[in-house]
């Protein structure tokens, strides 16, 4: 059996790894989550996880690399609540509001049911030239899932074929989502749950309906 191979309490070299690894990504959250980005450093991230800062390295080249796959963990399983929340509505192409509804609310629970997730990718990532770039992209993504989805489109589908208007109104409504959440989460302004999303639901379908209407000609 080759020094690779070996198993130290019923576990290989890989699973210690991944294990570390997860140790390390549960870490991050905690201290980007309550601390920021400056409390996340290698030495705080390794002894929050009670590992030798050694083997954060095995992990993660360098801090920002953590930072980024604590903040990719957070955006995919805002993907995955969303889509798994759109099976579970009628399905119904005319049912605009009740899914737009359904991802928001997604969107909502995430970010305030884990004040730390909310931290990070609402807060955190405003100030680090690193996560901004992800959470522009991640917000445009989130954008074209929202526009999709009130035009009764696939949600995991190009959104090419989503009119422009469309694509406008999802991209700057996302933008001010960020930011109410934002307020909300700092306590800037009180607000309970159905109240925000109902909010944040009317918003975006009065905006849409205006565009089903047509918009008057400047």
């Amino acid at each position: 059996m080759t020094s690779g191979a070996r198993r130290y309490g019923g576990a290989s070299a890989e699973e210690r790894a991944a294990e570390r690894r997860s140790r390390l990504l549960a870490a991050g959250l905690e201290l980007m989550g309550t601390r920021g980005l400056v409390g996340a450093t290698v030495r705080g991230v390794a002894e929050e996880a009670g590992v030798a800062a050694r083997y954060f390295y095995e992990s993660f080249p360098t801090v920002d690399d953590l930072h980024l796959a604590v903040f990719d963990e957070i955006a995919q399983e805002a993907l995955v609540r969303s889509l798994a929340a759109l099976e579970r509505t009628s399905g119904d192409p005319e049912a605009r509001r009740e899914r737009t509804r359904v991802v928001l609310a997604e969107m909502v629970d995430l970010m305030l049911e884990d004040p730390r997730k909310g931290r990070i990718v609402l807060l955190e990532s405003t100030a680090s030239a690193t996560l901004g770039a992800r959470a522009l992209a991640e917000s445009r993504r989130f954008a074209g899932l929202l526009a999709a989805t009130a035009s009764g489109s696939d949600p995991g589908a190009d959104t090419a074929h989503v009119s422009v208007e469309l694509r406008l109104v999802a991209q700057f409504l996302i933008g001010g989502v960020a930011h109410a959440l934002g307020a909300v989460l700092q306590g800037e302004v009180e607000a309970s749950r159905e109240m925000l999303v109902d909010t944040l639901t009317m918003l975006f379908t009065t905006v849409d309906a205006t565009l089903q209407v047509g918009a008057p000609e400047l």
